[in-house]
């Protein structure tokens, strides 16, 4: 299992588990990644069920994934469900759903259970390396062209919202958590560009600070929010409006 002070460290050789039960898609992407000179295909595995059961092997072995490419729509166990099944075991795991479906719903949850990010099967074979080193560092994976839409369900409207006593009906209230309030206006600054999708290197060229500044900034987001990594922050910042 991966440790706090783990994370964000590239590992020598990044090794990935591929899950899709298309077997055309699966090698595929294993002869793709198996190009690149830092990355190793440590198994595949076409359904959720085997994707427990490898990352289980994986680990007994003293060799667990860097990171897991997990499809969404699959027999036997999907991939909401094994992403869900293998963070409860295992929370360091960092598994980025893969999937050929623009559902956002499908994507939300992924989120929800526990997936560090996102992508669509329609990248470059440039993007999927990228995909992985990202990954590997434990960096949210956000792809621009849908995220608006998947985090836009998550936002409450202002309908939705009740008005106080005194103030004019147009005017939208919600009861702000006691744990976003003890965030500091810089942390609220991180986490905002986080919920964008921004990496540690893109918050720290934005903010003019270090890499290692930004990363004792998430920290203490984390704890303050109660959540286990960047992904479940960006998901928290945007159903709060933030």
């Amino acid at each position: 299992m991966n440790s706090a002070k783990d994370e964000g460290k590239m590992p020598e050789r990044i090794r990935v588990l591929v899950v899709d039960d298309q077997t055309l898609v699966r090698e595929g992407l294993r002869k793709l990644l198996e190009l690149e000179a830092d990355i190793e295909v440590a198994g595949t595995a076409a359904d959720g069920e085997a994707a427990t059961a490898a990352v289980e092997r994986l680990y007994a072995a003293g060799t667990p994934p860097d990171v897991i490419l997990m499809d969404i729509r699959m027999p036997r166990m999907d991939g909401i469900a094994a992403t869900r099944a293998i963070k409860a075991r295992w929370p360091g795991a960092h598994i980025v759903i893969l999937t050929t479906f623009d559902d956002t719903e499908l994507i939300r949850e992924g989120l929800r259970a526990g997936a560090l990010g996102y992508s669509l099967k329609d990248i470059t074979a440039e993007q999927l390396a990228m995909t992985v080193r990202t990954a590997a560092r434990g960096e949210v994976l956000l792809q621009p062209d849908i995220a608006s839409k998947v985090f836009s369900t998550l936002i409450p409207s202002a309908r939705s919202l009740t008005t106080p006593p005194n103030h004019a009906a147009h005017t939208p209230y919600m009861d702000i958590p006691s744990y976003v309030e003890e965030l500091t206006e810089r942390e609220r600054e991180i986490l905002a560009m986080v919920a964008q999708g921004a990496s540690n290197r893109q918050v720290a060229e934005a903010l003019y600070v270090t890499e290692g500044t930004v990363k004792n900034h998430m920290s203490s987001i984390l704890g303050k929010l109660g959540v286990r990594d960047r992904t479940q922050a960006a998901l928290k910042a945007r159903e709060l409006g933030l």
